[in-house]
């Protein structure tokens, strides 16, 4: 094969996109080589130690702020629900000791018509009836809660007056948490907000969210599984803005993170060459196959991994034969 084919397929292997799913740790098809210093330095190798440390796996989602005004109303009709049935039992429960006593007197004989013992009576049931007026009412208004906002900001809603009062003062906000299709919700996740107009490499660019889980429907543009966030009132944020969020995973895994340019494709395989003393001087640069199933911060996090060195720039050119040694040229004398 002539040599521009083939430094024009090297250059095209270098440019190939990274596969997405992970790659078994076996020994790579290309064999380990034996570069010397010199020509190492000739052709602009670097070579980096890389240490492992500890990592979560991430991905990106969108999230929506979303408007109180629902989740107010739906609360409100709620407590006057609730309301409504605690007069409409106490009213039964009067009712029905008038009811008693009027009966109690009519058995024993007093001057207590059976007509004011029917009318009391009579009273009775209907306060019964409020009652289960009130009661139906009730469920409903929490049904009409747990549909609008999902089950379980409903469930936490009903049982924590803090956090009620905190989203009708506006102190915590409501937002829509959006997978894409297929992505799965990592166990124990924490979920970051990237705040409006602030750049993602910022410390203090990541807003903190609270999970509380599956919301009410599926999202209708992206058709991917929705949750429940709870986020504290940050400066810019306001209902119908859209976010980009993080969600990390809530267990660490130790690895090493590889920078993307260490890797290369060869043989099918996507490598990184090892780096290690040669006999005699030099590096014996060795390839493994990496994964890049777990991208993050421009590289690839390679679970299970010690520490090690590999080549960072110039990867593929070990793809390549090494440079041969630069000649010497003479000068001076005549040999005309």
């Amino acid at each position: 094969m002539p040599r521009f084919l083939r430094s024009t397929l090297a250059i095209t292997a270098l440019a190939a996109p990274l596969a997405a799913s992970p790659v078994p740790a076996r020994a790579a098809t290309t064999s380990a080589v034996h570069w010397s210093a010199a020509q190492i330095g000739a052709s602009g190798l670097v070579i980096t130690p890389l240490a492992p440390a500890a990592w979560r796996q991430s991905f990106s989602a969108s999230a929506m702020v979303q408007n109180p005004a629902q989740l107010l109303q739906d609360l409100s009709a709620l407590a006057v629900a609730r309301a409504q049935v605690v007069a409409a039992r106490s009213a039964r429960q009067l009712a029905q000791l008038q009811a008693q006593r009027l009966e109690g007197l009519f058995q024993a004989g007093q001057n207590v018509a059976l007509a004011a013992v029917q009318q009391a009576q009579s009273k009775e049931q209907q306060a019964q009836a409020q009652l289960d007026v009130a009661q139906a009412t009730e469920q409903e208004a929490q049904v009409t809660l747990r549909t609008d906002l999902g089950p379980a900001l409903a469930a936490r809603l009903e049982h924590d007056a803090a956090l009620r009062q905190a989203l009708a003062d506006g102190r915590e906000l409501m937002v829509d948490l959006t997978l894409l299709p297929g992505t799965d919700l990592p166990a124990a996740a924490r979920v970051h907000l990237l705040r409006p107009g602030a750049r993602a490499a910022k410390p203090d660019a990541w807003l903190p969210a609270q999970l509380v889980g599956p919301a009410a429907s599926a999202s209708a543009q992206v058709q991917g599984l929705r949750y429940v966030l709870l986020a504290p009132a940050a400066s810019g944020l306001m209902p119908g803005l859209h976010l980009q969020a993080r969600v990390e995973a809530g267990r660490t895994e130790t690895g090493v993170l590889l920078p993307a340019s260490s890797v290369v494709w060869t043989h099918g395989q996507a490598v990184a060459f090892v780096a290690s003393a040669a006999p005699g001087g030099g590096q014996r640069l060795a390839p493994r196959i990496v994964s890049t199933g777990w991208p993050l911060h421009g590289g690839y996090v390679q679970p299970g991994w010690g520490a090690l060195a590999v080549v960072t720039r110039g990867a593929g050119l070990v793809l390549t034969p090494p440079p041969a040694p630069q000649a010497h040229i003479a000068t001076g004398g005549d040999d005309d």
